[in-house]
């Protein structure tokens, strides 16, 4: 062993050439897009030519496309595990200089092959017994030492064989390609997405199970500069982990963005029919999402989350949780997606929240949140009756998520005190409500439904707030808090001598039976019962607009927690 070639080491030399190989892959990817935009796509569509000829023409530059994009998933490839490998070499060296360091501080003295040697002390005026005593301590330090030096190298060299063995998998990947064998690389892909993973595991990152609260004290214990190297390298894993800041989870994740956008315009040029218009619907809500986040408004927004997953994932904030005394989170229900309309009148919600608060009440501060961290049931004009709305599936798999982000607020709050007030619209209610049956209970101080159709529980005290801080809000003509169940009674005749009236979900929280509070909402335009099969529903979309009479003023005074201030009305 020679500390000297440890101590010595460039391991940011490594880092650099990962992100240069990391622009290659974007020079590839660009390239693939534009060839899937001008020449793929019109052909294989028959956009501009037609014919046999340009049937067999998009066969060939289709396989093209797609070898750029495995000569793209490559490169990353190489760039991941180049800037894993300098990343492992950077922290062992660490780990070393700290040994070094702390055995030198000490007196004792390091040799280039790890050896330790203790200090000369003068022992002649010492008592046998109190030499012998030094020197099994000074012995004992000196091995301490040794074996930290000793464990950094062995680390050091046991990552140099891996990350070896790593790179010699894309080297013959790259000789395969060569000789025209395009095939996708698992198996070195996989290799370079385990390293990356590993190396986190490495620097102490809590994995998938863990608590907000384990992962905010892991980031803390980080040094600033290596945080920032984390963002940059690891912004998707960074952006979407709660229990890390606000203001660094939204840093992440705008780093990710562009990243994100890129791989689905990739996607979106080789696809088609289905798969193409879901792309499609993401790469809007992305592009939506950037337009917010370009627009100036206050509160600044901040992007909490983002991702691909099922129908898209996205938090965006309008004000920073962190900082802020109230902190509200919107969870959007029914026909919600990763899209153009999301990025519009779904974080445009969570604005006016925080706009509506804000300028409500200017002696406190105000944070309001849309949370896209599921995946809501969509509704499909008459397919609606064999949709996911009519179960409660997509809500208990959200419900875990949307708790866990709730502590996470908690977790990196300046106070750790903030008054936390859970919002549930339409099927969102219904995650809210499930989130609040898991054991613990929901971390919020109140609840706010609108327009649901049932939360799982039958009295508002069960949601586990207690039944005076739930608050319900109900437009007169919001068909969703009327889905019929099967029995006609409850439908023609709610709130009748029939009893509770049944929604979908158990009693409609709209009930007196259910108990709460129940503001005022204005009734909204009336579509019958032939809008809720068809899913023309304007009335269930205006709780957080003007036209929702004094119900966006509502929800402001129970998230700034002046619950005592809502104009009240009568329960069905």
């Amino acid at each position: 062993m020679q500390v000297s070639e440890l101590r010595d080491a460039k391991p940011l030399l490594l880092t650099d050439a990962g992100d240069a190989w990391d622009g290659l892959a974007e020079k590839v990817i660009t390239h693939a897009g534009d060839f899937g935009k001008y020449l793929h796509r019109p052909l294989s569509q028959g956009e501009v030519w037609g014919g046999v000829a340009a049937e067999s023409a998009a066969d060939g530059l289709g396989r093209i496309q797609r070898d750029l994009n495995v000569a793209k998933q490559e490169l990353d490839g190489v760039g991941s595990v180049l800037r894993a490998c300098g990343e492992a070499f950077a922290t062992q060296q660490g780990r070393l200089a700290d040994a070094v360091a702390d055995a030198t501080d000490s007196g004792y003295k390091v040799a280039n092959d790890g050896t330790v040697t203790a200090p000369t002390v003068d022992s002649a005026h010492m008592m046998p017994g109190d030499i012998a005593m030094m020197h099994r301590d000074q012995a004992a330090r000196a091995q301490g030492y040794a074996d930290r030096i000793g464990d950094a190298w062995n680390a050091a060299r046991e990552a140099d064989k891996e990350y070896a063995a790593a790179i010699k998998l894309f080297t013959d990947a790259a000789n395969r390609c060569a000789k025209g064998d395009w095939s996708a690389g698992l198996v070195e892909l996989a290799t370079a997405n385990a390293l990356s993973n590993e190396l986190l595991s490495e620097l102490g990152m809590p994995d998938d199970k863990a608590s907000p609260e384990a992962v905010q004290r892991w980031w803390a214990s980080l040094s600033p500069s290596l945080q920032a190297e984390l963002i940059q390298d690891y912004p998707e894993e960074i952006g979407n982990r709660d229990g890390i800041p606000v203001v660094d989870r939204d840093r992440a994740n705008r780093t990710y963005l562009p990243m994100l956008l890129s791989s689905l315009e990739t996607d979106y040029a080789a696809a088609s029919g289905d798969k193409a218009a879901a792309l499609k619907d993401k790469i809007d809500g992305v592009k939506g999402i950037q337009q917010q986040l370009d627009q100036g408004r206050e509160p600044r927004p901040y992007l909490l989350g983002l991702g691909a997953t099922g129908n898209g994932r996205a938090i965006v904030s309008f004000g920073n949780p962190d900082s802020s005394k109230n902190v509200s989170a919107y969870v959007p229900g029914l026909n919600t997606k990763l899209s153009g309309h999301f990025a519009s009148a779904d974080v445009n919600r969570a604005w006016a929240v925080a706009q509506t608060a804000n300028e409500t009440y200017p002696n406190t501060s105000t944070a309001s949140v849309v949370w896209l961290g599921y995946d809501a049931p969509q509704l499909d004009g008459f397919k609606w009756s064999a949709a996911d709305v009519m179960n409660d599936d997509d809500a208990k798999a959200g419900a875990p998520a949307y708790n866990s982000f709730l502590n996470g607020i908690r977790a990196t709050h300046e106070s750790g005190s903030p008054h936390v007030t859970a919002i549930g619209h339409s099927y969102g209610s219904l995650t809210v409500g499930q989130a609040a049956q898991l054991p613990g209970g929901i971390p919020a101080d109140d609840v706010v439904l609108v327009g649901s159709p049932g939360v799982g529980v039958d009295r508002a005290a069960d949601l586990g707030v207690g039944a005076d801080h739930v608050y319900v809000g109900a437009a007169k003509n919001d068909q969703v808090t009327n889905l019929p169940t099967g029995n006609l009674l409850e439908y023609v005749s709610p709130g009748s001598e029939y009893g509770p009236k049944e929604n979908w979900f158990g009693t409609d929280p709209a009930d007196d039976h259910f108990g709460g509070h129940h503001f005022s909402v204005a009734p909204g335009e009336d579509t019958g019962l032939a809008g809720l099969v068809t899913g023309d529903l304007p009335a269930h979309s205006v709780y957080f607009k003007p036209e929702g009479g004094e119900s966006l003023y509502n929800i402001a005074s129970v998230v700034t927690g002046h619950g005592d201030a809502i104009k009240t009305t009568a329960p069905r």
